[in-house]
């Protein structure tokens, strides 16, 4: 006998859903058998990446009015991934405000607007994903922002774990993870990060947005899960 997906007829929301981590978190949904949307700025261009079954809608996580307009729209859902986000890297000395900034309003604020607007639209059995990072508490040279921004979003995940029971909120903490994020960085500066991480982490290699899909699912499906900042760093915080 077959047991059924605890997915299955669930409606899942991936914010940042068209690359990369967004995208493995969607691809992992619909194979378990949940309604999947996926939103992204510009799902058109990210259409190519996006497999049949995925419905796409655009929304802009800078603007609360886009993010409640994407959750009017979608209808009733059961499940929120928030994982959309770019990367700043440089000191304090080589990173300007406006690139800072840049960061925050999208992975700290988008990720804040869409709670918001969650909060009174979720299905009161369901959950909120937000992806964080490890620079939280691995810091590293270079990272300021990525650390401020990662260590805000676990403490606000936690709060919301609080202020929204009965809907469950939990943060995936991702050690390095080659996604399309890295395309805006220089290319000596990404060879360099990887060559390093890959030699100074126990599983020998840079993470996968499969790897934290899988924790995602885990975190939907697990309803007694929340509060929680899981860890998916390829053992960075051992070394």
């Amino acid at each position: 006998m077959s047991i059924a997906s605890p997915l299955a007829g669930k409606h899942v929301v991936v914010v940042g859903g068209t690359s990369g981590i967004g995208l493995a978190i969607a691809e992992r949904a619909l194979a378990a058998g949940a309604r999947v949307t996926a939103a992204s700025r510009n799902p058109q261009r990210a259409a190519g990446n996006v497999p049949h079954g995925i419905a796409t809608e655009q929304a802009d996580i800078t603007s609360a009015a886009s993010i409640e307009s994407l959750l009017d729209r979608v209808g009733p859902f059961d499940h929120l991934a928030m994982s959309a986000g770019t990367t700043a890297l440089g000191t304090v000395r080589e990173l300007d405000s406006a690139a800072a900034r840049k960061f925050m309003d999208t992975k700290f604020w988008g990720a804040y607007e869409g709670v918001r607007a969650a909060a009174d639209r979720i299905a009161k059995d369901g959950s909120i994903v937000l992806i964080g990072g490890i620079a939280s508490r691995k810091h590293g040279p270079g990272r300021p922002m990525m650390a401020a921004i990662n260590a805000a979003l676990e403490a606000f995940g936690r709060a919301n774990a609080v202020d929204l029971a009965p809907v469950r909120v939990n943060v995936i903490a991702p050690g390095l993870v080659e996604t399309p994020a890295f395309d805006d960085v220089p290319e000596d500066v990404k060879t360099r990060l990887l060559t390093q991480y890959i030699a100074s982490v126990p599983v020998a290699r840079v993470g996968l947005p499969e790897d934290i899909a899988s924790t995602a699912l885990f975190l939907m499906t697990n309803g007694y899960a929340t509060g929680s900042v899981v860890d998916v760093d390829g053992g960075v915080q051992l070394t």
